[in-house]
């Protein structure tokens, strides 16, 4: 008799362990056939399609190159006109033919600023371009990070949402084990209680989950509009090839935030030099012509001068005020220069380790967790071990696989990192006069 319960219990058993081997096997599948699986590449370059943000700093270039063409012409002529010494009282008060200062007059005045400050005025607009050009560049590889990331977050939740689904399956699966071991008295009511509470438990994780991918995908439509609704490539590219740190500091002076910092520098300096020639005069030249109805025509020619002769709370501050900005930013270049070597070397430190890392799971953690699981199935096949053992340790081997998605998520993270950096990319070297 006791032969024969045991042996319904194992087919019971046996039945439930293969429910849980089918819900529970690991598997990574594309998505749904509704649209091609958008992978990390194809958003990055999406992103950089019909950007506002790059548009926008296209035509602030553009108007700082036409504002510096503008900048080197001289001024407008300005047109002059008017009635001098017309006389207001006595008989003569209103005539224009009684005295003979009176006249109507019409003229035009040019002034003559240095050619060596429209030339400065000029360069510093073509400083601000050439700072704006590199913000471009700048701004290009920052979205290019941010979308990047953004897709980054989708594609964890994607393949966490694999997992936790798996996680449910095998708690389900657990659940309905040790409803079966209740009924034939070999597990009691708190441990069916407990796998119950598990299962729901990871119910809400799903559910948690899936509310992380719809966020993911609004965030990711910020850079790639309704693309990213489409399905996501569950696989990541191969893990590029890290240049030595040496290397990687070199690549990183490339950097667009160095160019937009040398940008203003240049501008501070040509700025220098404008407040130095702020000592030398500018010229103004007018010439007139005065209609006399009753007198003969008069002509005036009048040619003026700065004088710049009290330049201790003017050209001085000026100056002083100029050497400053050229200094506050010497001294931003040597920030954001050590700002972006502590970045690289932090993100070739982390991508070098989470490699050693990953490498540790792929050849050591995920074969042990697939060994535990042989064990445990050949001891209960044996009758050694209870069939909670091989749910364990199926459900350690999620946890494990979990541990390296988060791994990946991080190399791949230090990954988008560096390339930012100019560190993966080569092509990022190049200058852009």
């Amino acid at each position: 008799m006791f032969s024969k319960d045991l042996c319904a219990r194992r087919a019971r058993c046996a039945s439930t362990l293969a429910l849980v081997l089918a819900l529970t096997m690991p598997s990574v599948r594309a998505q749904d056939d509704g649209g091609v699986a958008l992978d990390l590449d194809e958003a990055t370059e999406l992103a950089l399609e019909a950007q506002p943000v790059l548009e926008s700093l296209e035509a602030e270039i553009r108007a700082m190159r036409e504002t510096a063409v503008a900048a080197r012409a001289l001024p407008d002529p300005q047109l002059r006109t008017g009635i001098s010494d017309l006389p207001i009282n006595t008989g003569d008060a209103g005539s224009f033919t009684h005295d003979a200062d009176t006249q109507i007059q019409i003229g035009l005045m040019q002034e003559f600023p240095r050619a060596q400050k429209r030339r400065l005025r000029g360069e510093q607009f073509e400083h601000e371009a050439q700072r704006l050009e590199a913000e471009y560049r700048l701004a290009e590889r920052s979205i290019r990070r941010d979308a990047g990331s953004a897709w980054l977050e989708l594609w964890r939740g994607d393949q966490g949402l694999r997992l936790a689904r798996a996680s449910l399956r095998e708690a389900e699966a657990q659940q309905q084990a040790v409803e079966i071991a209740l009924k034939t008295g070999t597990a009691t009511q708190a441990e069916f209680l407990a796998a119950r509470q598990e299962a729901d438990r990871l119910r809400d994780e799903v559910a948690g989950v899936e509310q992380r991918i719809a966020y993911a995908r609004h965030a990711l439509s910020r850079w790639i509009g309704a693309a990213a609704m489409r399905p996501v490539c569950p696989e990541l590219a191969d893990a590029p090839a890290l240049p030595s740190l040496d290397s990687a500091l070199q690549r990183v002076r490339a950097h667009p935030l160095l160019a937009v910092a040398a940008a203003r520098l240049a501008a501070a300096q040509t700025g220098t030099d404008l407040a130095r020639a702020a000592y030398r005069s500018d010229w103004r030249v007018e010439l007139a012509y005065g209609y006399r109805p009753a007198f003969s025509e008069m002509l005036m020619l009048q040619v003026g001068v700065d004088l710049p002769l009290f330049t201790r709370n003017r050209q001085d501050r000026g100056l002083a005020a100029a050497l400053a900005q050229q200094d506050a930013a010497a001294l931003a270049i040597d920030d954001i220069g050590r700002q972006l070597m502590a970045q690289v070397r932090l993100a070739h430190h982390d991508y070098e380790w989470l490699t050693i890392r990953l490498k540790d799971y792929e050849q050591t953690l995920l074969p042990q967790s697939q060994n535990r699981i042989a064990a445990a199935l050949a001891g209960w096949r044996s009758g050694r071990n209870a069939l909670r053992e091989v749910l364990d340790a199926r459900r350690a081997a999620l946890d494990i696989q979990k541990a390296r998605l988060d791994l990946q998520f991080d190399r791949a993270q230090r990954s988008l990192e560096l390339r930012y950096l100019g560190v993966l990319d080569s092509n990022t070297e190049e200058n852009h006069e």
